[in-house]
């Protein structure tokens, strides 16, 4: 065996043996919880409860045992022990790309009919502006327009 061999079994057995087996979930989820609480404080979020009711409201604070949100102007105390996704709404900002987009297709479509053909018809330039704008919601709504899933559990994905 040459040197690069013994070197790299060497490594691959010292990998295997002082390699980490296990990760404590309880940390990995504390620190979820932490910048989850630091990014998305004061936004709605929705979640899934141990009843499996869907919970929707105004994140204020998260403790060691509870979400504490704002439902209809009170507080309500909702337990994060068994909660491992939570969900962000699309917000206006989202809904204004969106729109975007959709005017920006139907702007490509008009210009390209008018480069394709230099004097079209009317109802082409309909046609073509309006299918432009459809494909451009679609592809904006799909990109832009949809909910945020985030994770909290405390599992770590190789």
């Amino acid at each position: 065996m040459n040197i690069k061999t013994k070197l790299f079994l060497t490594s691959l057995v010292f990998s295997f043996v002082l390699g980490q087996n296990q990760t404590n979930s309880n940390e990995v989820r504390n620190i979820r919880l932490e910048n989850f609480k630091n990014n998305y404080k004061g936004q709605t979020i929705r979640f899934t409860d141990q009843n499996s009711r869907v919970v929707e409201g105004v994140l204020m604070e998260i403790n060691e045992t509870d979400f504490v949100m704002s439902i209809d102007n009170s507080a309500a105390f909702y337990s994060h022990k068994n909660v491992d996704f939570v969900y962000l709404p699309p917000v206006s900002e989202d809904f204004y790309i969106t729109a975007s987009i959709s005017i920006l297709g139907g702007v490509a479509g008009y210009v390209a009919t008018i480069i394709a053909h230099p004097y079209p018809n009317k109802g082409t330039l309909g046609a073509v502006s309006t299918l432009g704008s459809v494909l451009g919601f679609f592809v904006g709504k799909n990109a832009f327009y949809k909910t945020q899933k985030i994770d909290i559990s405390g599992r770590l994905r190789g």
